[in-house]
């Protein structure tokens, strides 16, 4: 063989070489574009309200749920959670903005405690103190009692005593937070999103039966990891109320270690972030959101947990 035939035989080898190498690092590179980050679990914080009077809620829903105020130095807000720190309110009364939700239909979106049968003598000391009956109290199919009660500020709570709870019991008081429920155009869609990109995890569904209102659907509970709080989806033909909401209004909460990576993710899943990544005077990192169906969202990493 001459030295041109060999010289040529060589870069034919090398060639085939790298189109090996290329085919073969192909589905790694596929694989590489696909792959998601692991993040630390999210876990709900809280939901933010705002009302005319924060102090006057506060102690209202001390009174009569049996919550409890949490002492921070941002005058801002007041912090109400159950004795187990399992979630807890957050309250604002920013002026010029919604403050009061009588307009708001349940199923728009309403505010879960559950608890044990002292639930019946929480849901009188609220009717008692300023607090109004919304539809007719029920149980349903496999027997759990639930009454809807609006705040004095309209906003409605839903109190539920379950025959198999689905968080364990509250160590410290007779009652908890258990979900958070809003109307979605698609309830399964929305369910799928948070489970994907927010890395929430649906524990349960349920089949409710409400004779006196017809119907009988599949509900979606979607909660985190730790098992603290959940949200309850509908997908009724009703308005969406909380969509677009401003964030001053109200918003989900939830604390991460992680905020910046976490929006990436959300907005790679059809999520918008609203304006720019800011800072409370604690030094607390917040990012604002809106999921694909425009729920508004926050993610916060926090200096000093206000939970814990």
């Amino acid at each position: 063989m001459s030295f041109c035939q060999s010289q040529k035989l060589n870069v034919m080898k090398l060639s085939v070489f790298r189109l090996i190498v290329a085919l073969l690092l192909v589905p790694l590179f596929v694989a590489s574009q696909n792959f998601k980050e692991e993040l630390l679990p999210v876990q709900f914080e809280l939901l933010h309200i705002n009302v005319p009077d924060k102090k006057a809620t506060a102690q209202w829903y001390v009174d009569n749920v049996g919550l409890e105020i949490i002492q921070t130095n941002d005058d801002q807000f007041i912090y109400v959670a159950d004795k187990d720190r399992n979630f807890m309110l957050e309250l604002s009364s920013f002026p010029g903005i919604r403050n009061t939700y009588h307009d708001i239909d349940i199923d728009g979106f309403h505010l879960a405690f559950e608890g044990h049968k002292s639930i019946y003598e929480i849901a009188e000391k609220m009717l008692a103190n300023g607090g109004t009956q919304e539809g007719v109290l029920y149980t349903n199919k496999i027997g759990d009692y639930v009454m809807n009660i609006r705040d004095p500020n309209g906003f409605v709570c839903q109190l539920i005593h379950r025959v198999d709870p689905f968080f364990t019991h509250s160590l410290k008081s007779n009652i908890r937070f258990e979900h958070f429920a809003f109307n979605t155009p698609d309830q399964k869609t929305a369910a799928l999103w948070y489970v994907e990109f927010m890395g929430l995890v649906i524990p349960w569904s349920k089949d409710i039966d409400k004779s006196n209102l017809y119907r009988n659907y599949r509900v979606p509970y979607v909660g985190d990891k730790l098992n603290k709080m959940s949200f309850e989806l509908f997908g009724k033909d009703i308005e969406s109320s909380l969509l677009n909401m401003p964030h001053e209004v109200i918003h989900i909460g939830f604390l991460t270690e992680t905020p910046e990576r976490f929006a990436g993710r959300l907005k790679s899943g059809g999520a918008t972030i609203v304006g720019d990544k800011k800072f409370n005077n604690n030094g607390d990192m917040i990012i604002d959101l809106y999921d694909p169906d425009k729920v508004p969202i926050r993610l916060t990493k926090r200096n000093h947990p206000i939970l814990h």
